[in-house]
Parts: structure tokens; sequence; C-alpha cells
């Protein structure tokens, strides 16, 4: 893993207005992504989690500070990153072999190279069997599972993850921890995943960083040291674990609470 940011956020602030009343929703956050690492985002609702997303996108520019890719601003739609959102957004009208290849065909990408990517990422997934299916005929975690595919068959350089497992059941959200693993442990693509699971974030992270309560900056940031591969089922049962989730939680409890009693 390179020490030199892919991505970095730097004394970003983000305001939104409601009417004539300005929301700070992050002020003064220093962050950074390094090449080929997963960084996990957890706070409390409302603390700008989603909208670092969408600032690395480029869907929003920042009120004070930079967001830098590769070491240049985000200035306009950043099209080297992949972005997974909390719905999986599939054409409900077109196969699943359609909604995957959908990206690559915009792309102009070659019929027969379009086709011999589809098979690897049918393969990667789990859906081989299921391309000619359409959304309505899977289950939510094959359906998770195409809306994965279908960002990662471009080959984004990153993929931004917004709470992408949030809506599924825990046993199926399990699963689909251990295939994103599998398929992250093959091509060690960058990601930064947002979360309100700290158990989620642990599973999965190289890296977790904690946000304040809404102006969100950095509250803590914690190297999650454990070994991979990583097994969802049985994780939670190390030690390790429980050091990990106990130091995070501390510094999260008292956001949450505020948050709950507002």
């Amino acid at each position: 893993m390179s020490d030199t940011p892919v991505l970095a956020f730097e004394d970003v602030t983000k305001v939104f207005y409601k009417g004539s009343q300005p929301v700070v929703a992050l002020e003064g956050l220093d962050m950074a992504v390094r090449e080929g690492e997963f960084v996990s985002v957890v706070g409390p609702s409302g603390c700008g989690k989603s909208t670092l997303l969408n600032l690395a996108a480029g869907l929003s520019p920042a009120a004070k500070g930079r967001v830098v890719y590769r070491g240049k601003p985000v200035e306009k739609i950043n099209t080297a990153v992949g972005y997974i959102t909390q719905h999986d957004n599939l054409l409900p009208w077109a196969t699943v072999r359609k909604n995957i290849t959908m990206g690559l065909k915009i792309r102009k990408v070659p019929a027969a190279e379009r086709a011999a990517r589809l098979e690897s990422y049918l393969e990667l997934t789990g859906l081989k069997g299921f391309e000619n299916h359409f959304p309505a005929e899977l289950s939510g975690g094959m359906r998770k599972r195409c809306s994965l595919a279908r960002t990662l068959i471009y080959s984004p350089e990153m993929v931004l993850m917004d709470e992408p497992f949030s809506a599924l059941d825990a046993h199926v959200k399990m699963i689909m921890h251990k295939e994103l693993l599998r398929i992250w442990d093959e091509q060690r693509t960058t990601i930064l995943f947002i979360t309100h699971d700290l158990v989620e974030a642990i599973t999965l992270a190289d890296r977790i960083v904690v946000l304040s309560a809404r102006p969100g900056c950095v509250k803590q940031e914690m190297q999650v040291d454990l070994p991979r591969p990583r097994d969802p089922f049985t994780l939670q049962t190390s030690p390790d674990f429980s050091v990990i989730f106990e130091t995070l939680w501390d510094g999260l409890k008292d956001d949450i609470y505020k948050g709950e009693n507002v």
C-alpha cells in the first residue's frame, strides 16, 4: 500500500442552506485515503459522512478548503471514481446483463470486450446464471451484487460506497461483507466506505475515521490491525475485535447520545 494519498480533504468546510439559514455540514475537515486502502467513515447521523462522498465525486463543491484527487483539485465530476449508493438504482426494465454492462456501453467499449468483462464479473460476484434475470426477480443480496458488478466492471481507480448494505437483513449483510472482502482481496481497489455500523466498519476496513457531530470534523482515527483475509462470521469473537470496538465506541457514544436527545 502506497503512502501517497489518492484522495485528500484539506481544511474542507461544506455549507448547505435551508431557506436563508446556513447549515454547516463539515468544518475544517482534514483526511486522506491512500492507494489500495480500505477506509471506513463512521459518525452520528447528520455529521456529513455522505457529503464526503459527494465532494470526492465532484457532485458538490466545498465552501472552503480543497478536495484533491491524485494531486489535482476536484472541480468537476470525478470520472475516475465509482459510486455505489444506499439504493442499488438498477434499471428495472433491463436484465442483469444490461445493467452491468450499461456503463461500458456508454464508454463505447467494444462489444467483444464488454462480453468478456461481463463473464468475468458474473463469476466474480456470484451472478453466473442470473444474467438474463430482471431486478424484480432478484433477492436484496443479489441486487447488491449486481450493483457492485456494475461499478467494478469499468475498473474505477477508487470506489465510493455509501452504506450499500444498510437495508439488508443481518445474515445477508454478513454474506455481502464476505463477498466484498473476497473481491477486494483480489483487486485491492481503493475504497472509501460510509457506514453507521461500527461492526461493519471494523470487519471491512484497514482504517476507520470517526467524525464528530455536525459540523463534522475528524474526531478519531484508528488502524484496524486485524489479519486478512477476514471471516465476518467469526471475526467478532476475536478479543482484538472487542478492543477496537470499545475504543471506537468511546469516541462515538457521546455524539450519538447527544443526537438522540435533540
